[in-house]
């Protein structure tokens, strides 16, 4: 199986996260960088999974492109949306707001993987923002296990599931010649 994981990143957490679940999935992955990689072909995998993280109130501009260029092949396929945000009140409005109600709908899975905030990646402004805004002092990293162990649970239940469509296919063609 084929597996395309996907994702946006301001600071790297989101990265660090798809690093996590791509280093547990079967099969082949391919990680990509949405900022660095936006001629994708979605078409070549069995499975894909989008991650973004919020920055302003936002996810990625790269990562909402993806959706906009994607829509229409991505839903004919199983996907997953994954997001590291300060709190997981976020994840559902940023993805309902930025990539729309379809695509958020649709998703066979979608969850919040946690966040961390590394200070020294974080110019004044940002610094400041962050530690009235969120209360904390110090860089933190606060990766939801139980969210990435949930996102690599349901590639392998894809996995199972295209396994068993293609073992029906090939048993239904080989009643057909046998009549």
């Amino acid at each position: 199986m084929k597996t395309l994981i996907a994702y946006g990143t301001k600071y790297g957490t989101t990265r660090k996260a798809a690093e996590e679940i791509a280093k547990s999935l079967p099969g082949e992955v391919a990680l990509v960088d949405l900022k660095e990689n936006k001629d994708l072909d979605v078409c070549a995998y069995d499975a894909i999974l989008i991650g973004a993280s919020v920055y302003g109130g936002n996810i990625q501009r790269e990562v909402r492109s993806f959706f906009d260029q994607n829509h229409h092949d991505l839903v004919a396929k199983p996907y997953g949306l994954f997001i590291a945000a300060g709190n997981d009140l976020e994840v559902e409005r940023n993805y309902r707001v930025y990539v729309g109600k379809t695509i958020y709908d649709q998703a066979e899975i979608r969850e919040y993987i946690g966040y961390s905030y590394d200070f020294s990646k974080m110019n004044f402004f940002e610094k400041t923002i962050i530690k009235k805004v969120s209360k904390v002092t110090e860089n933190v990293e606060n990766l939801d296990k139980e969210g990435l162990k949930n996102v690599v649970q349901w590639v392998k239940e894809v996995e199972r599931r295209l396994y068993k469509r293609e073992t029906d296919k090939t048993a239904e063609q080989g009643t057909g010649t046998e009549e």
